[in-house]
């Protein structure tokens, strides 16, 4: 059993609740909705959406044993299309009820998280938040659908700045403001000592993060909980408060998810980007494993994906020559993403070992869906091929000057 525990408080300034919460361990689903404040009916559409996510466990659960089962990129994406699919029925169904009874503009936020096969898997609309602490560090995995934030991200508004904006508790997404939503999707494999955190802005608002990191990494989570409700009424309460905790069973692959996350850290698409973001980015990347003597890249063949090797080693070889030698962190293949090109080389696996795949149209999919973080991965692949391309023109530049014997 999935050990968890949830608790919500009106606050102090408000009559009524307009959050509503869900768990389900036994189908390894967390939600936590909250009705938008100064919209019609609030608690409605909060109870609603939960309601509606509430239908769509099993199906839920159902994509999350088949990933357990089939730890690929396929079955890992279909639980994230069935998460989206779950969150537009939300959005759909509170809308027209908002139509139905007259309630034209209730809305609520929405975080869930589906954990199963140690793996977690999350969708998020608004600004209540989903946090991961990791090794005693609180980690935010999304990114408030807000005003403030987006002002913040433009430089416009510092955070100190946020506190007193008019526009604090304005959102700039939400469940039920049109008849279909996008949700942020997002999954994280589980390492051993993971909790997770899902709560309403009456948390986040008024509580220091290092409060609620201090908080979370109490040992039982129960009085997490409890402690947590007690932190935002000590603030003043101003808001609904909701939290969940929870800790999923970490996944099977340890070691190979901690090289995974170091790979996707430090690799050049992915380097300075936010923990929350890799996390989104993550979706384009398939898990390649590979033995020895195995051929991941044949000369001659057209390329059309980018291989960043995780562990063990390959052998770059063209006819009966050597290349290369290339192990962990090190990558090739990245002219695929740009466009199909012969491939210069063969590439064989010298030990058993994996790699992380982005194949073109994946990428291609991926800016499509996520503009602005999909325009910068590509400027980011830009910059290197321009980089290697000064690199090699000074090669030549530097062999044709040399005198010859």
């Amino acid at each position: 059993m999935i050990r968890h525990a949830a608790l919500s408080h009106p606050g102090l300034r408000r009559e009524n609740n307009e959050d509503s919460l869900l768990c389900l361990p036994e189908q390894g689903l967390f939600v936590v909705a909250d009705g938008v404040g100064g919209r019609a009916a609030g608690e409605v559409a909060s109870a609603l959406c939960v309601e509606v996510l509430n239908e769509h466990a099993v199906q839920l659960a159902a994509s999350v044993a088949r990933y357990a089962e089939q730890r690929d990129w396929s079955s890992r994406n279909h639980v994230l299309e069935t998460l989206e699919l779950a969150c537009v029925d939300a959005s759909a169904r509170v809308y027209e009820e908002g139509e139905r009874t007259f309630r034209r503009g209730m809305t609520t936020t929405l975080v869930v998280a589906v954990v199963g096969g140690g793996s977690a898997f999350f969708a998020h609309v608004g600004d209540s938040r989903i946090y991961l602490i990791r090794d005693g560090v609180i980690r935010q995995l999304t990114e408030d659908h807000s005003v403030v934030n987006e002002l913040i991200r433009d430089g416009k508004l510092t955070a100190e700045g946020a506190l007193r904006s008019q526009y604090r508790n304005v959102i700039t997404r939400a469940v039920g403001l049109s008849p279909t939503i996008r949700p942020d999707l997002l999954s994280a494999e589980i390492l051993p000592g993971d909790r997770l955190l899902l709560c309403s802005d009456g948390l986040s608002d008024p509580v220091d993060l290092e409060e609620i990191e201090e908080i979370s990494c109490l040992d039982d989570v129960a009085t997490c909980a409890s402690r947590l409700i007690d932190a935002a009424l000590a603030a003043g309460g101003p808001d609904n408060v909701t939290v969940v905790l929870v800790e999923p069973e970490a996944t099977p692959q340890t070691e190979a998810a901690r090289a995974r996350a170091q790979i996707m850290q430090e690799l050049f698409l992915f380097r300075d980007l936010p923990f929350s973001i890799r996390l989104r980015v993550s979706r384009i990347c398939e898990e390649l494993f590979f033995s020895p003597g195995m051929v991941l890249v044949r000369e001659g063949d057209l390329g059309d994906a980018m291989f960043v090797i995780v562990q063990g080693s390959v052998r770059v070889v063209s006819g009966e020559l050597d290349l290369a030698r290339l192990g962990a962190g090190e990558h090739f293949g990245e002219l695929g993403l740009l466009e199909a090109h012969p491939r210069s080389a063969s590439v064989v696996g010298e030990s058993w070992g994996s790699a992380i795949v982005v194949r073109r149209n994946q990428l291609t999919d991926f800016c499509e869906r996520e503009p602005a973080l999909g325009n910068a991965l590509l400027w980011r692949l830009l910059a290197t091929l321009g980089q290697r391309l000064q690199a090699a023109n000074s090669l030549a530049v530097r062999a044709t000057a040399e005198p010859t014997a």
